[in-house]
């Protein structure tokens, strides 16, 4: 089985998000602090104050659940790198801040799970998550996670990585709550005769993406949301050549929606034609709008399309995108008036003219040379696009005149 790489190019990134709102539970914080930035090549424990709690061989606490059990709101806890089997918990504190020292912190599931759900159960409120990997979580309803989100205000995930789980990360329906993620890796995500979401986010305010990788979901999809308002910005979401995915990601009851930076691979084992999705299970949002701007998205599979939007979508824009397939594909399918689409500066292409796109290990969407000529906008259409990711887990600046799709020069 491939090892997964690293996080590699950490960044540094702070968003202020909501306070939890009704029906978060006991443990829900009155204010949800403002999430700290971390300096590039920390970790979240390297700045975070409060009581430290010391986890591993050697340490006050030899597993993490060790820790969990007598935790209190804003410690600090340390778990050093090394195999954890079979060790789950769930962690019911506020304001903690938990990491991974000297390296990532695996966590096996080994067949075991905290109250039926997952490796982790976090059931505080504003919780960050740094530097752990989470592995091969199964229970018998089939919605094993590597950690099942029920907090209140925010939950943070950064530099982590969900490998081989029934789902990586699955939220709560709970307004007033947000999921963060940044720099992590969702990768082979399986149920036995169901459906295998890399990330699968409920009925939460906001989900918000960056710097991340997704890839090679098994029928399921590699991103699932029901948020309302998801923003994806400068990730990866793959099939490769064997990945069998159903959408690269479902935005399944609309809700604002804004793609932008991201690469798209759609492989010729997909389960579903369409790459993107939304609006599929409905329009439950008072907002629902679509934007992509500045994606690259290649299809290796025969026909379907690269969009499918439900009817009733206030909008759908799409800016400086590349859209690549094999030739048959359709931009945007499903009940919504394709026509009413805004488009500007978009460029169609082939997927054959980025030959590495496929590449699950190393990605390379930079296109050959006849392609790059016809990617010049000579312009800024989109200010806010600032950054694009060369390879996974890197952000770059950028500056001048931009190109169509996400990157804006040669990895």
């Amino acid at each position: 089985m491939r090892m997964p790489r690293p996080c590699i190019g950490l960044f540094t990134l702070a968003f202020g998000l909501s306070a939890c709102g009704g029906g978060c539970g006991a443990q829900a914080a009155t204010l949800a602090p403002a999430q700290a930035s971390v300096p590039a090549g920390s970790t979240a424990c390297d700045t975070a104050a409060g009581r430290v709690l010391n986890v591993g061989a050697g340490q006050t606490y030899a597993v993490p659940s060790a820790a969990a059990a007598v935790a209190q709101d804003g410690d600090v806890i340390r778990i050093a790198a090394a195999d954890y089997r079979g060790d789950v918990t769930t962690w019911r504190r506020n304001n903690l801040t938990i990491c991974g020292v000297g390296g990532r912190a695996r966590l096996f599931a080994d067949g075991n799970s905290a109250d039926g759900k997952g490796i982790w159960v976090v059931s505080g409120s504003n919780v960050t998550v740094d530097s752990i990997e989470f592995r091969n979580a199964r229970v018998n309803d089939r919605n094993g996670a590597g950690i099942r989100a029920e907090h209140g205000g925010w939950l943070r995930v950064r530099n982590s990585g969900f490998f081989d789980n029934e789902n990586g990360i699955l939220t709560h329906n709970v307004a007033g709550t947000s999921l963060v993620i940044e720099g992590c890796e969702f990768a082979r995500s399986v149920v036995a005769g169901g459906l295998g979401h890399n990330l699968y986010v409920g009925r939460i305010d906001r989900l918000t993406v960056t710097g991340s990788h997704f890839h090679e979901a098994t029928v399921g999809h590699n991103l699932k949301t029901r948020a309302r308002e998801s923003i994806i910005e400068n990730s990866y979401l793959m099939d490769g050549p064997t990945g069998s995915s159903s959408y690269l990601a479902d935005f399944a009851e609309g809700g604002r929606v804004v793609l932008r930076g991201n690469l798209f691979h759609k492989g010729p084992n997909a389960q579903n034609p369409s790459a993107i999705s939304y609006g599929s299970e409905g329009l439950v949002h008072a907002t629902n709008t679509l934007e992509l701007t500045h994606n690259t998205m290649a299809i290796t599979r025969s026909g379907g399309a690269f969009l499918q939007v439900r009817t009733g979508t206030q909008s759908v824009v799409l800016k400086a995108n590349l859209f690549a397939g094999t030739g048959n594909q359709a931009l945007m399918v499903g009940t919504y008036a394709s026509g009413n689409a805004v488009q500007t500066s978009n460029v169609n292409a082939l997927a054959s003219q980025m030959p590495g796109a496929a590449n699950i290990t190393s990605p390379n969407f930079w296109p050959d040379a006849a392609l790059q000529v016809s990617l010049d906008l000579g312009g800024v259409l989109d200010a806010t696009y600032v950054r694009d990711a060369p390879r996974p887990f890197q952000l770059r600046a950028i500056s001048g005149a931009r190109k169509a799709g996400a990157l804006q020069s040669a990895p």
